[in-house]
């Protein structure tokens, strides 16, 4: 009885697994994967009482997803002015991007957000940097790096979501 009491431990970790793995890749849909995370840690501590997750854990979760929307930022807007955007470019790509992300929203709702957000950098690039320099070769170029930027900050969002993921399973290891 004892073994398929432990057994049935293990299917719950497995599903917990799971579950968190799911949930980290809502970055690429753009619906705050590492919140959901941290959420889910918060109902795991709040139906357990708190062990063995607790508050210190959920507060270093809460700052590694802090930390995923500083770097997403500062990577998807400032990596395409390392690559040559003038502030117009940065600017508009950056707006281009939230444009996007809301316009692609209402076309195919969660998915076209995303779309919508690694195109409207890219067009928003190109339009500042055309409007900048009147040229359009390195106007599509600085459009590639703003697309580039945007996919390498979700990337980097999803790895930080990812270690969330290794803390919250080494803590509740049954």
């Amino acid at each position: 009885m004892e073994f398929l009491a432990e057994l049935g431990q293990w299917s719950w970790y497995v599903l917990w697994a799971l579950l968190l793995v799911a949930a980290s890749l809502f970055v690429y849909l753009g619906l705050g994967g590492n919140f959901i995370i941290l959420g889910l840690a918060l109902i795991h501590a709040l139906a357990t009482g708190f062990d063995p997750i607790g508050w210190k854990l959920l507060a270093i979760l809460a700052g590694i997803a802090a930390l995923g929307e500083f770097i997403e930022f500062v990577v998807g807007t400032f990596y395409v002015a390392k690559r040559g955007a003038s502030k117009l470019g940065v600017a508009v790509a950056f707006a281009g991007g939230l444009l996007g992300a809301f316009l692609g929203n209402g076309v195919l709702p969660v998915a076209g957000a995303v779309l919508g957000s690694f195109l409207g950098a890219f067009g928003g690039a190109v339009l500042g940097e055309y409007w900048h320099r009147q040229r359009l070769e390195p106007s599509l170029r600085i459009g590639g790096h703003a697309f580039v930027g945007r996919l390498l900050a979700i990337v980097i969002k999803h790895a930080l979501g990812l270690v969330m993921v290794f803390l919250i399973l080494r803590r509740t290891l049954p």
